[in-house]
């Protein structure tokens, strides 16, 4: 196991996180049911290994930080989803995949080295979602409310992903993402509850989707990313999550019949590639150092 096998598992991952929107959608659940389903099933099966490290190895749980960490995730998710409903597979996951530019904000703040190159891809990853939806708004393509759905799951998503930076420090992944999960299953719950979403509501094959959707996308995509990055970059395995919205556009235009203009498409890119450059500057200037 090494550098030969990182490399695999980002090809098995972002294969995996790909089916997410797919499976979701084939679901047919209400997308807070999916939000509350896939973070508790997700925080069961994680248990085990959590309480056994925790046994190993005591460490006192940074709570509040995980709270935080839990609403973001909670956020992320019912927003996102909802999306999904109201937006294509391909707008949705390339405006969701913005989240990067958004921390950039918190790395300043943070003192972070932060690079020419990391703003310009913010602005361009920026102009491409406003292309987006000018698509979705002025041209009829899409939905605008899908598309402002996304972006909040994407800002949410800056937020989740910044406090589990913070977090991993202290806590292994098994630890953190089973805690954070159940939160955010608890946040969810009560918003569900709210507005009338009865979780229990399913049938046998809307549970069998949810059963995939976390083990795939949410356990083997996220878990074998987290493993790629004991032995590749951060730059590389951050840059292999792109694959998502184009794995994920393929697969709908075969399972769900949804095209891409050619407007959405030259969006996509703008996008895809603006997050690329904010990647490359990042830990451009993290390399570098001050």
């Amino acid at each position: 196991m090494g550098r030969g096998a990182a490399i695999a598992s980002l090809a098995i991952a972002g294969f995996a996180i790909s089916w997410a929107s797919i499976l979701i959608l084939w679901s047919g659940l209400n997308p807070l049911s999916v939000s509350l389903w896939r973070t508790l099933l997700a925080s069961l099966a994680l248990t085990p290994q959590a309480v056994r490290e925790l046994r190993r190895v005591k460490v006192k749980l940074p709570m509040g930080l995980l709270t935080v960490g839990g609403l973001a995730l909670a956020v992320h998710f019912m927003t996102w989803i909802t999306s999904l409903y109201y937006t294509t597979v391909a707008m949705s996951v390339t405006i969701v995949s913005t989240y990067v530019i958004f921390t950039i904000p918190v790395s300043l703040a943070l003192k972070r080295g932060i690079n020419e190159l990391s703003i310009l891809g913010a602005f361009m990853a920026l102009a491409g979602v406003a292309l987006m939806m000018y698509s979705s708004y002025g041209l009829g393509t899409g939905s605008l409310l899908g598309d402002l759905l996304a972006l909040a799951g994407a800002v949410s998503g800056a937020v989740y992903f910044v406090v589990g930076e913070l977090a991993r420090a202290r806590l292994s992944t098994a630890v953190y993402a089973a805690v954070v999960y159940a939160l955010a299953s608890l946040f969810t719950a009560p918003v569900a509850l709210l507005l009338g979403v009865n979780p229990l509501r399913l049938d046998l094959r809307a549970f069998m989707m949810v059963l995939l959707i976390v083990a795939g996308p949410m356990l083997a995509g996220h878990t074998l990313l987290n493993y790629s990055l004991r032995y590749l970059p951060a730059t590389v395995v951050s840059t292999a999550t792109l694959i998502e919205p184009v794995g994920s556009t393929i697969l709908a235009y075969i399972f769900l019949r949804q095209g891409v203009g050619v407007l959405e498409a030259l969006a996509m890119v703008i996008v895809l590639a603006g997050v690329y450059l904010s990647i490359m500057g990042v830990t451009g200037s993290a390399q570098r150092g001050p």
